[in-house]
């Protein structure tokens, strides 16, 4: 029976991401100390937190203030420290504007860990401190290896930026699952071609520390995040979602079919010229019609109007 994940382990997590979502993936000495002891330890001894110098600043806890405060030398030259309204001269405590950082050499492998990715020691950066390649997943009930990237901060919009810029420069190879440390609430609904974005969080194991749970990734990869849209589509464009009913295309040209017109949709310009689409799918000459690309079958009918040589998907 798998038993539910320890707190101190949700807490660690917690903090990896919360860290990650900053710009530089920073935490002070102070902070850790003041809200998160036990965990910040906890990080520390996994070597997943390292130090990597002081800062000039503090948060003041005489005036129960958050905003950083400037550090200056003490009158004597012996302790640095800054002056406070309410309590006058306030000395910093040895070792509280140390700073710590995310190791994202020792963090990608430890995630990564049951995944057997090739890249998972030693990740490509493709956007540094943002995005990395970690490799091919083997993954339970996929008889295919799934491209892995990793990102940080997908919900601030230049990192975003970078991410789609990536995606163009380095099209998936039918679908790539990209692993992110922006927890599952601020992630963008926008869907990214060929690309299946998933929270660390939601797939974390429940057994060991920042650990992900291959089981339940393969599970949440085969299912479409629900963006509370009328239409969804999978990733690899196996399956489209409309008006909650799902249907499953195997063949490559119906499947390229399908994703043109979702694409379309999405982009608020879902009539398309069906020669346009057709050429798209690779179709070929003899292929003029929707009803012949999809020989066989009708219920594509069901969400897809085809009429005057334009087609769109009709809700």
């Amino acid at each position: 029976m798998m038993r539910s994940p320890r707190s101190s382990d949700q807490e660690a997590l917690a903090l990896v991401c919360a860290i990650a979502q900053t710009r530089d993936a920073r935490i002070t000495a102070a902070a850790l100390t003041n809200h998160y002891p036990a965990v910040g330890a906890q990080l520390q001894a996994l070597g997943v937190l390292t130090r990597v110098g002081d800062e000039a600043a503090v948060t003041s806890m005489a005036d129960h203030d958050d905003s950083p405060i400037s550090l200056v030398r003490s009158p004597d030259g012996r302790s640095f420290g800054y002056f406070s309204p309410q309590a006058g001269w306030v000395t910093a405590a040895p070792g509280e504007q140390t700073v710590f950082a995310l190791d994202f050499e020792a963090l990608l492998p430890k995630l990564l860990e049951g995944l057997d990715c090739a890249l998972a020691s030693r990740p490509v950066s493709l956007v540094p401190g943002l995005i990395w390649e970690v490799g091919a997943a083997r993954l339970p009930g996929r008889a295919a290896r799934v491209p892995v990237w990793v990102g940080r901060r997908l919900s601030e919009p230049t990192a975003w930026a970078s991410f789609l810029e990536q995606t163009r420069q380095r099209p998936a190879p039918g679908v790539r699952l990209v692993l992110s440390l922006t927890p599952e609430a601020k992630l963008p609904k926008d869907y990214v071609s060929g690309h299946e974005i998933i929270a660390v969080q939601s797939v974390i194991d429940a057994s060991q520390e920042l650990r992900i749970d291959p089981q339940i990734l393969a599970a949440r990869l085969s299912h479409r995040r629900d963006d509370g849209q009328p239409v969804s589509m999978a990733a690899d464009g196996g399956s489209i979602t409309v008006r909650g009913k799902t249907y499953a295309f195997t063949g490559t040209k119906q499947r390229a079919i399908i994703r043109y017109l979702f694409e379309a949709w999405q982009r608020g310009e879902p009539e398309c010229l069906t020669a346009a689409v057709l050429e798209a799918a690779d179709s070929g000459d003899q292929v003029r019609t929707l009803g012949k690309a999809f020989k066989g079958r009708t219920d594509w009918r069901e969400f897809i109007k085809e009429e005057r040589g334009r087609c769109r998907i009709d809700l």
